[in-house]
């Protein structure tokens, strides 16, 4: 397919010619004190689904959202999380899913100019292009966003 696309968090990621939704995630640090002992912390609750990203969004929502699809980008941030996993194939087949695009969407984002290039001989204009470009840091951080997800999840099996 010329727009490859893949459902690992709902948001339907495109190569090439789509809008790609990349969001840099940023950590969820829960307060602990340091005189705690692991026996005395409380489990950590991990997100029920990704909606915790989109606070971080760099692209305005509104034009996320008619970039990507309103239904789309809402399945995206309100389908849950052990659904996706399960979609995924598992907990590690998801993670790797998952770091896989956000590697792909940082490649893009580092070849910036070349992607510019690429897109105004496909006759996009440099608005189109800069909205592509900032749906492309959004799905860095929704994937991150659901390899954190996921992680966590792993993490609190592994200590059960």
């Amino acid at each position: 397919m010329g727009l490859r696309a893949m459902q690992v968090d709902g948001m339907a990621r495109r190569r090439k010619g789509g809008p790609a939704g990349a969001f840099l995630a940023l950590a969820l640090l829960a307060g602990c004190s340091t005189t705690e002992t692991p026996t005395d912390q409380q489990p950590v609750a991990c997100p029920d689904t990704l909606a915790f990203v989109k606070p971080h969004l760099v692209t305005p929502y509104d034009q996320l959202a008619t970039f990507i699809g309103p239904d789309e980008l809402e399945a995206t941030f309100n389908r849950p999380v052990e659904e996706m996993i399960a979609n995924s194939g598992g907990i590690d087949p998801a993670i790797l899913a998952g770091q896989g695009y956000v590697k792909e969407y940082q490649d893009i984002l580092a070849h910036e100019q070349q992607t510019r290039e690429e897109y105004r001989g496909l006759g996009k204009d440099d608005a189109w292009i800069d909205l592509y470009l900032s749906s492309v840091a959004d799905g860095v951080t929704i994937n991150q966003g659901f390899v954190d997800a996921v992680t966590c999840r792993k993490n609190q099996l592994q200590q059960s």
